[in-house]
């Protein structure tokens, strides 16, 4: 068994209640890192912190605010250092912006988006950074989309800002070197979620078809003949934000199964 370094080590998962962030910050308990969840829904943070313990005998800590608001994230990154101490390991993650074509889109369409996918990551890194510089490195992992690799159609708010989330990553990975601070991107093809299976539902509606036909032809299209599960994407994770992974950084992985084509 790999040993990732992470017990004892603070943590901080953000959209956590639900989904993919709930999925990695459940790893980082099994790890035994000390976890803060993060989102604005109270009753599915509770709900996954017992979920979370009863799984891994690890409670997590949570914290109720908006992603999208600058003194929740600064109230968020204190409280997590107070109850978890030092931030090691930072995941960035949210939900994704409406979809539709560029025609259908509003100023504030863009701005809403931007400030959930974009502004949201700059200002949790801003705010954790102090902490790790002081205690002489950490990780920093944020969770996009296959789509910078290949963009996704109906979806070009989201694919516009998660490639900026990329370019912000990269860069950062070149900045933070020196300050032993790995900055990574890892992004989902079709991993089996809630969220999948309500997109599945308004995709199988449009054609005509069950959702089950639906899925069985995306299944054609992955090499892997299936979707993934959400603890593929959380080890992942787990093992960017470890001290396993020691010279890793700048760069983005896809859990995809082979779905997409480009490099």
């Amino acid at each position: 068994m790999m040993e990732l370094g992470l017990k004892g080590k603070g943590a901080l998962v953000m959209a956590s209640s639900s989904g993919l962030g709930k999925a990695i910050a459940l790893e980082l308990c099994r790890e035994g890192a000390k976890v803060m969840l993060f989102s604005p829904f109270e009753e599915q943070l509770r709900e996954a912190q017992a979920e979370i313990a009863k799984e891994t005998g690890n409670q997590p800590e949570f914290f109720t605010g908006s992603i999208t608001n600058a003194q929740d994230i600064e109230n968020l990154v204190q409280t997590t250092v107070e109850k978890c101490g030092p931030i090691f390991a930072l995941v960035n993650n949210t939900g994704g912006p409406k979809p539709g074509v560029f025609d259908v889109f509003s100023d504030q369409d863009w701005q809403d988006a931007y400030e959930l996918c974009l502004l949201s990551y700059i200002r949790t890194i801003r705010a954790v950074l102090p902490s790790m510089r002081q205690n002489g490195g950490g990780r920093i992992l944020c969770s996009t989309s296959s789509s910078v690799k290949a963009v996704l159609d109906n979806l070009i708010l989201s694919n516009t800002f998660r490639m900026g989330v990329m370019g912000l990553a990269k860069t950062l990975s070149q900045e933070l070197g020196k300050d032993h601070i790995l900055v990574n991107v890892i992004g989902p093809g079709r991993i089996g979620t809630a969220r999948i299976d309500q997109l599945d539902a308004i995709r199988a509606q449009k054609q005509g078809i069950t959702v089950e036909e639906l899925q069985r032809q995306t299944y054609q299209t992955i090499p892997m003949g299936r979707y993934g599960k959400p603890e593929e994407y959380g080890k992942l994770a787990a093992f960017l934000c470890s001290e396993a992974n020691t010279f890793i950084t700048g760069q983005t992985v896809l859990v995809d199964g082979g779905m997409v084509k480009a490099f």
